[in-house]
């Protein structure tokens, strides 16, 4: 890439970034785990791309052929929305799938999409979030949200498909040497 632009990848990458964290806030018990074992940083990646996604719907799609799903018929032609979040959340492929546990067996997750609509950024994505979240839970432990999870603003970067906040103030505390 030769001029580097926003994209809706770099977008995507930002909140989720953002929304793990939150994630991670609001859920003491798997931070302090993090923080006592940083190794398992890679699975609680995935856990929190699962629990949390910053895309957490496909983009528009067309139904080919008259389709029967849960009872409801979806005519040729009709526009559909797949609704990757909620698959995370299918509790048939993820027991106890409301918890953010990163201790979960691995199951495949929709975070970064599937098959010919795989996110190509999904290794860098990856990597950059376990150096942000490794930065942060290490120098900061006393990091905390500056508003209470009532000040939080989530938007939509594109209009529907992406999801994060708009903005994310915390209280990093006491710095520990890098």
């Amino acid at each position: 890439m030769l001029v580097p632009t926003p994209t809706p990848t770099d977008y995507a990458r930002a909140e989720g970034a953002s929304g793990a964290v939150v994630a991670l806030l609001d859920h003491p018990e798997p931070l302090e785990q993090l923080r006592g074992d940083p190794d398992r940083l890679p699975a609680a990646i995935e856990e929190l791309l699962r629990y949390d996604a910053p895309v957490p719907h496909s983009t528009f799609r067309y139904a080919v052929e008259t389709v029967e799903i849960g009872g409801h018929s979806i005519p040729a032609g009709a526009q559909i929305i797949v609704c990757l979040a909620a698959a995370n959340h299918d509790r048939c492929h993820f027991a106890t799938s409301e918890r953010l546990d990163i201790y979960r067996a691995q199951g495949r997750h929709l975070g970064f999409g599937h098959g010919i609509h795989h996110c190509l950024g999904a290794p860098l994505a990856r990597l950059e979030g376990q150096l942000a979240l490794a930065s942060l839970i290490r120098r900061f432990p006393q990091l905390r949200l500056a508003a209470g999870r009532a000040g939080l603003h989530w938007g939509h970067g594109d209009g529907l498909v992406l999801r994060g906040l708009s903005e994310l103030i915390v209280i990093p505390g006491l710095s520990l040497p890098k």
